[in-house]
């Protein structure tokens, strides 16, 4: 019997859980990385993880494109330029496989009284978010990928805790401002549940089910751990970089509407609240 063989663009915070999902239900991973000797597979597993430079095409990963079943594509575009695409267009044009495009809801305009879902016409009001949406037109084009648009990520090692406990935590006070949220672990189980009902060109957002403040997820992630939460700061008056401060630019309520008709999967963390609670709980066992 064949062996199952996923191939993950970038095992970052995304890529290197879903790789380990995967590999619980039988699949075996090649993956790409910037330092590949950071990246320890679980327990016996034999996992292929190769060097990715943005300007050089290798061979090898040319060879196991070609030997693998579904590619997933978890790197941000660089510049408004897509570095995958960029050496390796040529094979994924031919590739007869199932390809995943990892996205951002950032590609949805600022929209903050009215709910937006699948069929929302993109317009992105900052540039990360128009990179985002020319990378995306480029795999759909190239491809024919499924796109899963991903709210604001988090899970353990990635959670507000640690700063809160060393008091570097901050609320940025801009009254009105929200987002959406999703677990890591919810993330790796929609793209599994996609894999396994694909549909060419499909767009999945990936996204909880209520956008809130920073302060209200900041607030009660103090409460859990019995800290005092950090004075607001008026947006106005915080020192932030340049690329943090346009994430303050858009507002926008995101649900998704494929995920619940055609996948027929429930969150496991439907909100902030019981996503912190878990994340809490999976910090203190590492």
């Amino acid at each position: 019997m064949r062996k199952k063989t996923a191939f993950i663009f970038g095992l970052g915070y995304v890529g290197l859980h879903l790789a380990h999902q995967l590999n619980l239900i039988g699949w075996d991973i090649v993956g790409t990385s910037r330092n590949p000797k950071k990246i320890s597979p679980p327990g016996n597993c034999t996992w292929k993880i190769l060097p990715f430079d943005v300007d050089s095409f290798t061979n090898e990963i040319e060879a196991h494109l070609l030997d693998s079943q579904i590619i997933i594509s978890t790197i941000a575009p660089i510049k408004c330029n897509d570095p995958v695409l960029k050496q390796y267009r040529n094979i994924l044009k031919q590739f007869s496989g199932w390809i995943g495009y990892i996205s951002a809801t950032s590609v949805y305009p600022s929209q903050p009284n009215r709910w937006v879902d699948e069929t929302t016409v993109p317009k992105p009001a900052t540039a990360r978010g128009i990179a985002r949406w020319k990378a995306e037109q480029e795999w759909d084009e190239v491809t024919g990928a499924e796109i899963f648009r991903v709210a604001g990520i988090y899970g353990p090692n990635r959670s507000p805790f640690a700063a809160l406990r060393d008091g570097r935590s901050r609320i940025i006070d801009k009254p009105g401002h929200f987002f959406n949220r999703i677990h890591q672990d919810d993330i790796s189980r929609i793209i599994i549940a996609a894999m396994e009902k694909p549909r060419r060109r499909r767009i999945i957002n990936l996204c909880d089910n209520e956008p809130a403040a920073q302060a209200d997820v900041i607030c009660y992630a103090a409460e859990l751990i019995g800290v005092t939460p950090p004075v607001p700061v008026p947006f106005e008056e915080a020192d932030l970089t340049p690329m943090a401060r346009t994430f303050y630019i858009s507002r926008r309520r995101v649900r998704s509407v494929v995920r619940e008709l055609e996948l027929g999967i429930d969150l496991r963390y439907p909100d902030y609240r019981s996503g912190l609670r878990a994340t809490l709980d999976a910090e203190e066992k590492i």
